[in-house]
């Protein structure tokens, strides 16, 4: 609320205010001041909801742990987890990609915006002063008897004057925060600015995890791409041979058919291969903020990237202390406690403390001499009496907003804890899977060469050799696949157990 001032105080000739008047409005402030420092907020305090965890991860502290799944419980990941894969290019790409990738960026500026937002609300806490200079040219009307402004002593001018008025006011505005609707309204903006912190690294979290496995997928396309072209080349020595023995009389043109018919169906195959290959790296340009095509990647093979990372799981309980989405619900539900708060201080009555001071006068000369001082100071009071129940609605909204915050947070964890347990169980079942596929691909290979010993001495015809021959591919590309899956699942658990954790990250 500001005070207006009247442009003819210079005009009228009464008795200004003594200075000994202002320890008077001097105490006004100070005990109103003291008022806004006893006042009571309004609305609960803050308090983490309980929440039941496990007492273990399913699947790791139960059953028997592979030899090769290294997991040390009690531990949490390092800040740049990923080093663990010892893959000094997985290592620079996504280092490239925290510092170039567009959706990192504009989540930092969400978080800017929003300690912007927080700023904003601790304002409101302090005085509002603003200085509003101003010159006017008047003319009062002949067929009045007062000013328009209102008539009075205090206002009055001849009819028919004509004069000059310079004017700097000093306006002041301090909304006196006594039951603390200010103060929670600031506690829910610094709330979401640190829910939109979180929310970054929920972000750049994705993001790594996104990169790892775009990066393992590729080198799985390169594994199966060589797979696929040592196998066309043993199936065009295959058709020689066969094409030789048919001129020899020793195999029919059937045999030579499918032979040819083999080749060509796995040269089909490296086409797609190719594809996928290309629209990878075209994923990781993006998500390195390139343009695709601007960087290569010289093709490398899954098996010279594979590393055995340990996986440090922790306790189930630190998940609520290092999952940036628990970490984010949470603060939205802190700023939902705190809008509560604000909404039942709207009850009460409001006290704002206004003012106004500065230098008026109609004659320049004047202007900045000790009688052309004005001043204006004092309290107002506003009570809610009947609103048609806007007050009460807003508050069991309020309420309303924090009951589905505090599902969310609830929710959110349950499937953090299902994330976790999930991809524990994915890494030792596909690590089993991994094996198993080993052997398949050792015994596919010796069944390949004693198909064809017996076809060179005449045992068994063509087909068996065919036959064998698509065990092997199907064999390794199986097995190369579920290694690619496999390491993603590492980066997932990873990603799950919440990546790294850096209070000052």
């Amino acid at each position: 609320m500001r005070w207006g001032q009247s442009p003819f105080i210079a005009m009228r000739d009464s008795s200004h205010r003594k200075n000994g008047d202002c320890p008077l409005f001097l105490f006004y402030i100070i005990f109103i001041a003291f008022l806004a420092l006893a006042g009571c907020i309004q609305g609960p305090d803050y308090r983490r909801p309980n929440v039941q965890t496990p007492a273990n991860w399913d699947g790791i502290t139960r059953g028997e742990r592979h030899a090769e799944v290294r997991i040390a419980e009690g531990q949490t990941p390092e800040a740049r987890w990923w080093r663990a894969f010892q893959n000094e290019e997985l290592t620079n790409l996504i280092e490239t990609a925290l510092t170039s990738n567009h959706d990192v960026r504009r989540a930092s500026a969400r978080v800017l915006e929003a300690r912007a937002v927080s700023r904003q609300a601790y304002a409101g806490l302090l005085p509002q002063v603003t200085l509003d200079p101003s010159y006017t040219r008047r003319r009062i009307s002949e067929n009045v008897k007062f000013a328009p402004q209102g008539g009075g002593i205090a206002n009055f001018a001849p009819p028919g004057s004509e004069f000059d008025l310079f004017s700097v006011p000093l306006d002041l505005s301090w909304e006196v925060d006594l039951w603390g609707k200010t103060r929670r309204a600031l506690e829910s903006a610094e709330a979401e600015w640190q829910a939109s912190d979180h929310d970054r690294r929920a972000v750049t979290l994705t993001l790594i995890s996104e990169v790892g496995q775009a990066y393992f997928l590729l080198r799985a396309l390169d594994e199966q791409i060589e797979i696929a072209e040592k196998t066309l080349a043993l199936r065009q020595d295959s058709l020689a041979i066969v094409r030789s023995r048919f001129q020899a009389g020793l195999a029919s043109d059937l045999d030579v058919s499918r032979a040819e018919a083999e080749a060509a169906d796995t040269a089909a195959i490296i086409p797609d291969l190719r594809r996928q290959r290309a629209q990878t790296v075209h994923r990781l340009a993006v998500l390195l903020g390139e343009n695709p095509g601007e960087r290569t990647f010289p093709a490398r093979s899954l098996r010279m990237v594979i590393a055995q990372p340990e996986i440090p799981v922790g306790l189930p309980s630190q998940l609520l202390e290092r999952r940036p989405d628990i970490l984010n619900a949470e603060q939205l539900l802190v700023s939902a406690n705190a809008q509560i708060g604000e909404a039942k201080a709207f009850f009460f009555p409001q006290l704002t403390i206004t003012g106004s001071g500065g230098l008026q006068s109609s004659d320049f000369a004047n202007w900045f001499k000790a009688g052309s001082r004005i001043y204006s100071l004092g309290p107002s009071l506003s009570l809610p009496i009947f609103e048609g129940g806007r007050n009460l609605a807003r508050l069991e909204g309020a309420r309303a907003r924090y009951e589905q915050a505090i599902e969310r947070y609830r929710q959110t964890i349950l499937q953090a804890f299902r994330e976790v347990a999930d991809a524990l169980v994915a890494i030792q079942m596909r690590t089993e899977q991994r094996d198993w596929q080993r052997e398949r691909v050792a015994s596919a290979k010796r069944a390949l060469e004693l198909a064809n010993i017996r076809y060179r001495e005449g045992l068994v015809t063509y087909l068996d050799v065919i036959d064998s021959q698509r065990t092997v591919l199907a064999a390794e590309t199986a097995l190369v696949e579920t290694e690619s899956l496999r390491l993603a699942d590492f980066v997932t658990i990873f990603k799950a157990l919440g990546g790294g954790w850096e209070k000052d990250a």
